[in-house]
């Protein structure tokens, strides 16, 4: 990776991060108030309302995340036309999904509560399709400090006005109202910072619209069949097993999904570099291929082993084991499937932008059918011998990863998947038991279970150290990076820059 790549991603990231950490904080809040305060089932209602919606933001999204990102930084001179055209575009796809969520809604005879918070939501999937769509054209741009402060806005209003309701008694249809004016938040400070980048919007071009429709089709089939393949176990866990067992997956799964904030980060911020290049230097394109599965793993074996070995007192102190001991053992399974999302997110930022995104949609797709498969079959099973049917939707999301794992790296071009260092990824594995190690001597001893948390990672990373995992120039670099003045240089917004 060059140095003015590296400092591109390590930008981006720095952003991202400091975003993440304000965010994750405002989110840690919410997600211990909400389970506690609402209870499984009113929470359950909320989670399901939540799921439905997600699908159909897709549709109004429309790929958005790909297909903007990659569009505006192959041609920064058209990002205003790309900008307001794909922003038209999308108050069409928001009417038809916004009428087939309610019709879904009455035919599946949810009842009145969940019917509410639906419409509610439904509204919000407008404003968090027009968000992604401001999202995406910082992304191109590579100027992710603007959406970054968007985002810590709506976090913190999010939190505070959600933990207020709570306590003052709301109920799920409150809560809903307060994620959709958070959205709105979202848009607007984001619009407000986009005028800094364009003084002046050209008119919508509808025939440009359509086209955009056409072209990003790959983009939208992926993300829809990835989402719904994703999200299609809440429905039928809705349908299949009680509604307190929804509760307890969703406890489980809302935290696993914070988790996925590291790999987000990274292929947010790798994405636009890997556009830029490819067929034009497809040989750092796979530099960078090979250095983000490294990077992205030795981040996530300590993650994914804290997960799994302190499942217990997450779910314990987050939400209480009273009312939510069934989600410990889904927590420790969606642990084991970390590692493989965390893969599977660079995997996808690399297939996209290297032109292979139809491929992807038939692998996401078949997974769909996959996962309803094995949700079909496992749910019963584990309702039936655990009381729980969460488990078989859990094993099947698993068992889903690997699949996606598999055909992500079967459809990989040849000449940016062929570097392989087998070494580095055995020293991060290595270094990965020796924390389990240290965990399991903390445990024997006595040693309380927050000294191992903070301990163990520090055991890991000296572990990595001392097997030379780093090249020297890794280390420099990143010594050179964390020095105040590129700190704030990095995270400071430019001000009166256009494009």
């Amino acid at each position: 990776m060059s140095i003015e790549i590296a400092k591109s991603v390590s930008k981006s990231v720095a952003i991202l991060t400091g975003t993440q950490i304000i965010t994750y904080v405002s989110s840690f809040i919410l997600m211990i108030f909400l389970p506690r305060y609402l209870g499984p089932e009113e929470y359950g209602r909320l989670y399901l309302g939540i799921s439905m919606t997600g699908i159909f933001t897709i549709f109004v999204e429309l790929g958005c995340r790909y297909s903007i990102a990659k569009a505006v930084s192959r041609d920064h001179k058209n990002a205003a036309s790309i900008l307001v055209n794909s922003v038209g575009i999308r108050f069409f796809f928001w009417l038809a999904s916004f009428a087939t969520l309610m019709i879904i809604a009455q035919f599946l005879r949810y009842s009145d509560e969940v019917k509410t918070i639906m419409f509610i939501l439904g509204i919000g999937i407008l404003w968090s399709g027009l968000r992604e769509v401001l999202r995406s054209f910082f992304q191109g741009l590579e100027k992710m400090e603007y959406p970054s402060y968007a985002a810590i806005v709506d976090r913190v209003f999010m939190t505070t006005a959600g933990v207020t309701a709570l306590l003052l008694g709301a109920k799920a249809v409150v809560i809903a109202v307060v994620m959709v004016a958070a959205e709105i938040l979202y848009f607007i400070v984001s619009a407000r910072f986009a005028k800094r980048l364009l003084p002046a919007l050209p008119k919508i071009d509808w025939k440009a619209s359509v086209a955009m429709v056409k072209d990003g089709m790959p983009y939208f089939l992926q993300s829809i069949f990835g989402f719904i393949y994703y999200r299609i176990d809440t429905v039928m866990l809705s349908l299949m097993a009680p509604v307190a067992t929804l509760g307890w997956y969703g406890a489980s799964y809302k935290f696993f999904d914070t988790l996925m904030f590291v790999p987000n980060i990274y292929s947010i911020a790798v994405f636009p570099v890997l556009s830029r290049l490819w067929r034009k230097d497809n040989m750092t394109v796979s530099r960078i291929l090979q250095k983000s599965l490294q990077y992205i793993l030795m981040i996530g074996i300590p993650i994914s082993v804290a997960t799994f070995l302190f499942a217990r007192q997450i779910i314990q102190y987050l939400y209480g084991l009273a009312g939510y001991e069934p989600s410990v053992l889904l927590l420790q399974i969606f642990a084991v499937g970390l590692i493989l999302l965390y893969i599977d997110w660079v995997l996808c930022a690399v297939v996209v932008a290297s032109d292979k995104q139809k491929q992807l949609s038939i692998n996401a797709f078949i997974a769909i059918f996959l996962n309803i498969g094995l949700n079909y079959f496992m749910i019963p099973y584990a309702q039936t011998h655990f009381n729980n049917g969460a488990i078989g939707s859990a094993v099947a999301t698993l068992l889903t990863e690997v699949f996606i794992m598999v055909a992500m790296f079967a459809i990989l071009p040849k000449d940016i998947s062929s570097r392989v260092d087998i070494v580095v990824y055995v020293k991060t594995a290595a270094a990965g038991f020796a924390m389990v190690g240290s965990i399991m001597l903390f445990r024997a001893v006595g040693i309380h279970w927050i000294a191992q948390a903070i301990v163990s990672p520090f055991v890991y990373l000296g572990s990595l150290l001392w097997m030379k995992t780093f090249e020297p120039g890794e280390l420099s670099f990143a010594k050179s990076m964390l020095t105040s003045q590129n700190l704030k240089r990095m995270i400071v917004p430019e001000k009166g820059v256009s494009i």
